[in-house]
């Protein structure tokens, strides 16, 4: 019988022993573990040219080019089963080819989604025959210095690499270059490298706080990360329907907090979500009788449908539990006609350079790029300077190469002041003289009379 208590308390130990905690397996390689497959790293390269004349001697960039091929190299996170990932949108900008390196080592083509290039984040979209893993979004707003943080990215090219620290400060303003800020970001002493950009920064829960996104040069340990509410702010315009197509919804959605339902931030006037009765503050439960988990899912359920689509929609409008149904339709949305805007905003009519406008100003050849023909006296544009003959290079920093570019972009503007990028070619006794510059014009409602 005394042999028997040997044998139960070797039993015990060895039970005990069994369950007892790795001291080895701290939180750190516990988020790693967890969340490491839902990082990828981004290759591609992007072509730079540089013309080799000088301005005087080609106005319209007409001559010979050196061209540059350099390096894509950054880091992103999934952020939907489907294959939408999450980056800088410095990484990938005027990339002619993107790939992304999952955890398992697959390379999958990918395509640029969105971007919000004044946040730096874009989204990227790839194609895989399975359902992908992804990080769960956590938030920004309790961030406190000095808790641990974690960094999953691409350095140097070395895949999936871990870096750990705190956060140093919060709310950090930096300059990334002359013409933009990046505000409010997360600074931190984690080591962030060339490649760690547009990866995840990790809490200790293993959610996502922020997007890594530039290192000091030379500073050691000083790093910093776009907010991650920053990015759930950015989703509705980089996914939604009427920024990725020509049709109207008219509806902005956020995260609820309750992650299982998202609410409705803002209704368009005369949209189709108006018409069916959804205000601010609904929450919306469930899309085609599936639950809504999600800003990312929503979204992402909307690409699916085409104009004319029944999409049913449910709805809680709080504080009340009931929940209500809607059936709503994307509606075609068509181009604007950008000739008549630029006259009703601006007083000025504009076209793309033609053969025959060629002549009329001067100008050797047609060409894909905009022409002002006529200024109304006293009108907008009138007041700024600009001239028939004028050539529209950019609008607020895009290229605009005919009506429809034009369009579009004046179309994001609405009320706003537009900035116009300006080529004025001129003639002198040495020559053609070429001028560039910027000028912004506040649209007018209605400008008065014909031009």
């Amino acid at each position: 019988m005394l042999g028997v208590y040997p044998r139960l308390l070797a039993a015990v130990i060895c039970i005990a022993s069994s369950t007892q905690v790795d001291p080895r397996r701290t939180p750190v390689v516990e988020v790693y573990q967890r969340t490491r497959d839902a990082v990828v790293s981004i290759y591609g390269q992007r072509v730079v040219t540089t013309a080799i004349w000088p301005d005087w001697m080609d106005p319209f960039g007409w001559g010979p080019v050196a061209r540059e091929v350099r390096r894509v190299l950054g880091s992103g996170m999934i952020v939907h089963h489907e294959g939408f990932i999450v980056t800088n949108a410095h990484v990938v900008d005027k990339a002619s080819q993107v790939t992304v390196v999952l955890a398992d080592g697959r390379e999958l083509a990918a395509r640029i989604v969105g971007a919000a290039t004044d946040k730096d984040l874009a989204i990227l979209k790839v194609d895989s025959p399975n359902d992908l893993p992804t990080v769960e979004l956590g938030t920004s707003s309790d961030l406190m210095i000095g808790e641990t943080v974690i960094a999953i990215g691409n350095p140097y090219g070395y895949s999936n690499t871990l870096t750990s620290g705190v956060i140093s400060a919060l709310g950090r303003d930096i300059q990334i270059d002359q013409d933009q800020w990046l505000r409010g970001l997360i600074q931190t002493d984690a080591p962030i490298n060339p490649g760690n950009s547009g990866g995840p920064l990790f809490n200790i829960l293993g959610q996502v706080i922020g997007i890594n996104t530039a290192v000091r040069s030379q500073a050691e340990n000083i790093g910093f990360a776009i907010p991650v509410d920053t990015l759930v702010g950015s989703l509705g315009p980089m996914l939604m329907p009427e920024g990725l197509r020509r049709v109207r919804l008219g509806l902005v959605v956020g995260p609820s907090g309750s992650g299982k339902a998202v609410i409705v931030r803002s209704v368009t006037a005369d949209s189709p979500a108006e018409r069916q009765g959804i205000r601010p503050g609904d929450l919306i439960v469930s899309m085609d009788g599936n639950d809504v988990t999600s800003v990312v899912d929503f979204y992402v359920r909307l690409m699916h449908k085409q104009p004319g689509n029944a999409i049913l929609i449910g709805i809680r409008r709080p504080p009340g539990p009931g929940i209500r149904t809607a059936m709503l339709k994307l509606e075609p949305r068509p181009l604007p006609d950008g000739a008549a805007l630029a006259r009703q905003w601006f007083g000025m009519s504009v076209s793309v350079l033609t053969e025959r406008l060629a002549r009329r100003f001067g100008y050797d050849r047609a060409y894909p790029i905009i022409i002002v023909t006529e200024v109304r006296p006293g009108g907008q544009a009138d007041r700024v300077g600009l001239q028939p003959g004028d050539l529209i290079v950019r609008v607020n920093g895009s290229p605009v190469r005919d009506m429809n570019e034009f369009t579009i972009e004046l179309e994001k503007v609405s009320d706003r002041p537009v900035q116009f990028e300006i080529m004025r070619i001129t003639e002198s006794i040495f020559g053609l003289i070429q001028r560039r510059f910027l000028i912004e014009i506040s649209p007018a409602q209605k400008e008065p009379g014909p031009l």
